[in-house]
């Protein structure tokens, strides 16, 4: 083959690995959002877990995932150890927004 050749499919390779990087962050950032809404849904409802069990599964719902395909997306992070700490990351920057805009309005 002709050096040009392997010069385009290097970089054919090179930017398709870059958008599959890209997705997959886009798709880790999207969980962590799914996360935080889970976890906020059902905050406050402590001594109520049929209450807590209802808003969580209707987050789940509006996000078109139910408790199975949540808990698969879930343990395959957990077996990526880069994404497991993208997602946590993500978390991380959700709640310290979610901090910063609730200091701001006040108690």
């Amino acid at each position: 083959m002709k050096k040009s050749t392997w010069c385009f499919l290097a970089a054919g390779i090179t930017i398709l690995s870059a958008c599959h990087s890209q997705e997959r962050e886009a798709s880790v950032s999207r969980f962590a959002r799914l996360y935080f809404d889970l976890r906020m849904a059902s905050s406050g409802m402590e001594g109520h877990p049929e209450k807590a069990r209802e808003a969580r599964t209707k987050v789940l719902r509006s996000s078109g995932i139910d408790l199975v395909g949540y808990r698969k997306q879930l343990r395959d992070l957990q077996a990526d150890p880069d994404h497991w700490e993208l997602f946590w990351d993500r978390v991380q920057g959700l709640t310290d927004s979610f901090e910063n805009t609730k200091k701001k309005k006040g108690p």
